[in-house]
């Protein structure tokens, strides 16, 4: 289906949409929960379009989708185009988006991708990619996923993007000649979901239960939040003025080994002051300062590649770190310097314990998410998501970071809708429900009776004149007990008019 933009008058308020995660781990950085999405339309249907797995981007404002490459061909061209997330068109394996397939594709022209807060990348310093306008869905193509036309979207080849993402930002990319409206916006303005606003966790294939052996999958509400999915002390954070990017303090970082092997804790920012960083789940990487890089590099025995500028992890410091099984902790707070307002956000080495395969490495190695940053800004990438919670409310301009909840089962869902800024709940006075004819019918025999009383007590006025001379009758006996009266009294229905 495909959506109208919303009127302002529209006052019915929709309520937040679930976006399903696909149901599996995928990609060649680690294990990562996907979500389904669909872009094209082939028969001009609106249900003809290619299906992709594709990772979520808090960061980016564009849906990113692979084509064709000439070196996915490891170990062949089907195999490769399925593990980026390309699914079957036409009852075939697609190697990627066709373009020419698309009847609604309007292509704009090639430009470099927004890299997640100007970072380098490994092995394009600026990848580019080609945009143009088409249909997108979520979920798998069907009449029955939300679509909506004209969307941003670019195609890439490089290496750096292995799999598409999905961008959640609320921020217009500039690019064609004007800035273009996002995904996000675009879906509230089709009163599709009630405000700018989502929430997110990332999943986490690490945690399996005897009764949970897949691991927990992630979680994407649009409009609102899932209050299942966090739990502990989370912080709210204001975006910068004029920015909307998700940027807080961390104010520490620690690492401590299970207690039962040894009972210090380490810091990894000693000597250093607290720094600001941006949370953007585009990529997996935590892009540190260097002096940090290198304390954690020293406490797993980490192992510096200088052609991927990846950490790498061998066999024996694998064994080390499985066996010390640590925990490594981020305090962070709106703010770089030490506060008491902070949320912590507590990742086990299984959370750090990530395996890089082709492109990146013929042989699948298992790699240690940690980057130095070549351009002193920081990042916090996917891989701290896996165990956080972010709500955000771009009308509000706020954001909030929670510590993901694991529990064994997971819990039922609880949706939570985020109403637009504009949003006026409706009064709770009560109101009698009659028409305005119905109280001018009451008030008109309310003045009937009124006159009657009068005349009633002229009549008894006269009538005691008349008898004020005669003699007294006795009482007549009591035929009411006062405590029954009492109780009818009570009894007594009133209206409320």
């Amino acid at each position: 289906m495909s959506f109208l933009r919303r009127t302002e008058t529209a006052k019915t308020i929709p309520a937040p949409y679930v976006f399903p995660p696909s149901g599996t781990f995928d990609g060649n950085d680690g294990s990562w929960s996907t979500f389904m999405i669909s872009v094209g339309d082939a028969q001009a249907d609106g249900h003809s379009g290619q299906n992709f797995k594709v990772h979520i981007s808090t960061g980016g404002s564009v849906v990113t989708i692979p084509a064709q490459a000439d070196w996915c061909n490891e170990p062949d061209k089907d195999s490769c185009a399925e593990g980026r997330g390309i699914q079957t068109f036409d009852a075939k394996q697609s190697l990627g988006f066709a373009s020419s397939s698309s009847g609604s594709w309007q292509e704009i022209g090639i430009y470099n991708l927004p890299l997640p807060a100007a970072v380098e990348l490994y092995p394009d310093l600026r990848p580019n990619a080609t945009y143009g306008h088409d249909t997108v869905g979520l979920g798998a193509d069907s009449t029955l996923s939300p679509m909506l036309t004209g969307q941003l979207v670019a195609q890439i080849i490089t290496e750096d993007f292995f799999m598409g993402v999905f961008g959640l930002s609320n921020t217009p990319l500039g690019i064609g000649g004007g800035p273009i409206d996002t995904f996000l916006s675009d879906f509230q303005n089709a009163n599709q979901t009630p405000s700018l606003a989502y929430g997110y966790q990332a999943g986490a294939k690490y945690r399996e239960w005897p009764r949970n052996t897949a691991g927990v999958l992630g979680s994407l509400t649009l409009g609102g939040y899932d209050q299942s999915r966090f739990s502990g002390h989370g912080i709210s954070v204001p975006m910068p003025p004029g920015n909307s990017s998700l940027i807080v303090g961390v104010q520490s970082i620690t690492v401590a080994p299970d207690p039962n092997i040894e009972s210090n804790v380490y810091s990894m920012t000693a000597g250093t002051s607290g720094f600001l960083a941006t949370i953007d789940s585009t990529l997996p990487y935590l892009w540190l300062p260097d002096a940090i890089c290198d304390a954690i590099a020293d406490r797993f025995r980490l192992t510096y590649d200088n052609n991927t500028n990846l950490y790498t992890v061998n066999d024996t410091s694998h064994s080390y770190n499985y066996n010390q099984n640590a925990t490594m902790t981020f305090t962070i707070g709106s703010g770089p310097n030490p506060s008491n307002n902070v949320a912590s956000i507590v990742l086990p080495y299984a959370a750090l314990d990530l395996t890089a395969s082709f492109p990146i490495y013929d042989d699948a190695t298992k790699y240690f998410p940690l980057k130095r940053s070549p351009t002193g800004i920081f990042v916090l990438g996917r891989a701290l998501l896996q165990e956080t919670y972010l709500i955000v409310n771009y009308e509000k301009k706020n954001f909030t970071v929670a510590p993901a909840n694991f529990t064994n089962p997971m819990p039922e869902s609880h949706i939570v809708t985020i109403y637009p800024a504009s949003y006026v709940p409706p009064s709770t006075t009560k109101k009698s429900g009659l028409s305005t004819g119905a109280k001018a019918g009451i008030g008109a025999g309310c003045g009937v009776l009124g006159l009657i009383l009068i005349g009633l007590a002229i009549w008894f006025f006269i009538r005691r004149r008349r008898n004020r001379n005669k003699p007294a009758a006795p009482p007549p006996p009591s035929e009411i007990d006062t405590l029954v009266a009492g109780t009818e009294v009570k009894k007594r229905r009133i209206s409320e008019l």
